[in-house]
């Protein structure tokens, strides 16, 4: 197998791993702080946090395994597959609402991991990197491309957690009624930005190919609130509805956010130092 795919995809599988991760505190937040019950299916989510780690890691060894990662991913693409059909298609189905707003995490990380799936499974070969030796200085521009967009994207998460804490702490009377974001959003906005900073100051050596995965993860779950709320906004102007009013300004930092940490963890993997 190319040794380069490979350590690219071992990349996704972190990514996949921490929209799991962020799932699963999700639950646990909601749990302590909120009183909801855990589900079969947020257990589940923990263990594909342990399970997609686990494989990525084992793809990135000197001597790969890569076994283990086509079962983690085939088993995930039908987690989410089954999710889906369940807990949204059939929910829709009862309701009897085609227009209503449809959340498109589940179906995108399964198609995700099915391609993955298949490209894992038919790349073969191991070939010589000796090219990627002399392209080390050509890489630098990609490497500081990606810094630079790992800052941008963490002063917009630390920029949407200022405004978050801000707008919680108005009295009442003064504060807009948020419906989609809650103080676990401020968790996950001053978690990005240590993590985007993190990522940004080691990628001045040579870059990871862990944390590139979870910069990925960071665009991927900013993207897919974004989708979200645009799916509702939608709907609530189809059906005259009043929603999210004064919402619009942090979810257009979200949409920045995502565009930044993707290219980030983009140009992290093009820029990569070979170990």
């Amino acid at each position: 197998m190319i040794e380069r795919a490979r350590k690219i995809s071992a990349s996704v599988i972190f990514m996949l791993g921490f929209t799991q991760f962020h799932s699963f505190l999700s639950a646990v937040y909601s749990y302590f702080k909120e009183e909801y019950s855990f589900v079969w299916n947020q257990w589940v989510t923990g263990l594909f946090v342990i399970l997609l780690f686990g494989s990525g890691f084992l793809l990135l060894k000197k001597n790969p395994v890569r076994i283990p990662a086509l079962v983690v991913l085939l088993a995930f693409a039908l987690f989410h597959g089954l999710s889906t059909y369940f807990y949204q298609f059939k929910l829709l189905e009862n309701f009897g609402g085609d227009d209503f707003p449809f959340e498109y995490t589940g179906v995108t990380l399964m198609a995700i991991s099915i391609l993955l799936f298949v490209f894992l499974l038919f790349i073969r070969g191991d070939t010589s990197t000796s090219v990627d030796v002399q392209v080390e200085k050509w890489k630098t521009k990609w490497r500081i491309s990606g810094i630079v967009t790992a800052f941008l994207a963490a002063s917009l998460a630390i920029w949407a957690l200022v405004s978050l804490i801000l707008e919680y702490n108005r009295p009442p009377k003064d504060s807009a009624t948020f419906s989609f974001n809650t103080n676990f959003d401020m968790i996950i906005a001053g978690l990005s930005a240590v993590l985007l900073l993190v990522a940004a100051i080691l990628t001045f050596k040579k870059g990871s190919y862990l944390l590139a995965g979870i910069v990925l993860g960071i665009g991927f779950i900013y993207l897919m609130n974004y989708v979200w709320f645009d799916e509702w906004m939608r709907y609530a102007a189809k059906n005259g509805l009043k929603l999210a009013e004064g919402e619009n300004r942090i979810f257009g930092i979200y949409l920045l956010i995502a565009l930044f940490a993707t290219l980030s963890g983009v140009f992290q993997l093009v820029g990569k130092k070979r170990a």
